[in-house]
């Protein structure tokens, strides 16, 4: 019943039988209600070749000082839940309606809870429980990626290194993704502040690898209220346009009904850990104070939505993502 309910519920534990060459790992990205503070928290596991390479961590960027802070916790401080989402690590608890710090590390202090409301989770249906849509149902992909919470509001304050944070009235968002390691190139970014409209954006797009060869694929929606729209490659849409230049990203989405135009502008990041076969070993650059911009029109060039986005997360791992996507597929 487990393997069942984890297939249709990509947010819980998928490695319950992982021992070695697999990672796991929920991002939550945390801002301020005056967007003074932004900061990323990313719990997970990482399961090496060998016994001394099995850990959990807690790794945290915080967008102030560009800096990143990975916690390593023995393996046994790992525990999940099987019915919901529910990570513990060491004294730490994550879900996605709260999260409880007590992290006493000589890089990082932090302490407090925070409490999720108003929580818009992904839709799920039969055909697609997330946002990898049918190719959740795909065996030996080597990545997987989850989306938790669209969008929620916060409560609560933290304790960060003797500095006392409050996030009430703040925004949050959960991704997470899982597998060997993640893609030798790809692009993500996501957003879901933009001013006072009830906005979301997420896009990524990667060299994905599969039996012996590779394909290029993406995945992307903009959420306005309640209204959703994705565009992915198993939805048929195209992606017409990637590029990058002078640290400006362009993005043109296409499909039957729409047109999805979306430019960013990339600012300093932190140094992320990335898993390769499992091992937290490669470095990646993030940045969670990048600015968006989404113009959303219909077949007809009406515009159905246009808005610029603050504290964007987005990561551009390896230039050869835009030879890949350098012509229309």
């Amino acid at each position: 019943m487990y393997s069942l309910k984890r297939l249709f519920n990509p947010e819980i534990y998928q490695g319950s039988h992982k021992r070695s060459n697999y990672f796991e790992g929920w991002y939550y990205k945390l801002i301020d209600a005056e967007m003074k503070k932004a900061i990323a928290i990313i719990p997970g596991v990482s399961y090496g070749g060998g016994e001394e390479e099995k850990h959990a961590f807690i790794q945290v960027l915080d967008a102030d000082e560009c800096s990143v802070s990975y916690i390593r916790y023995d393996i046994a401080d790992f525990r999940y839940g099987k019915k919901r989402f529910e990570v513990w690590i060491g004294g730490n608890y994550f879900s996605a309606g709260e999260i409880r710090l007590d992290i006493n590390d000589k890089q990082l202090s932090m302490k407090g809870r925070l409490a999720f409301s108003n929580i818009v989770s992904f839709p799920k249906t039969l055909l697609r429980p997330g946002i990898m849509g049918p190719y959740t149902f795909i065996p030996f992909m080597e990545c997987r990626h989850g989306v938790v919470n669209i969008h929620h509001e916060i409560a609560g304050r933290l304790d960060i290194s003797g500095r006392d944070i409050d996030f009430n009235g703040g925004y949050g968002y959960i991704e997470k993704d899982w597998g060997s390691s993640f893609p030798e190139t790809w692009v993500w970014l996501q957003s879901n502040h933009f001013g006072a409209d009830d906005v979301t954006l997420m896009f990524s797009a990667a060299k994905i690898p599969w039996l012996g060869s590779s394909f290029p694929g993406f995945i992307s929606f903009i959420r306005l209220g309640d209204k959703f729209i994705p565009f992915a490659t198993y939805t048929g849409a195209k992606l017409k346009k990637l590029s990058y230049s002078n640290k400006h990203l362009e993005i043109v989405l296409a499909d039957k009904n729409n047109e999805m135009k979306i430019d960013a502008v990339h600012t300093a990041g932190g140094i992320l850990k990335a898993p390769k076969n499992g091992m937290m070993k490669n470095e990646i650059s993030e940045s969670i104070t990048a600015e968006v911009g989404v113009t959303l029109t219909d077949i007809y060039g009406s515009v159905i939505y246009s808005g610029r986005g603050t504290h964007t997360g987005l990561e551009i791992a390896n230039d050869s993502i835009f030879n890949i996507f350098n012509k229309p597929f």
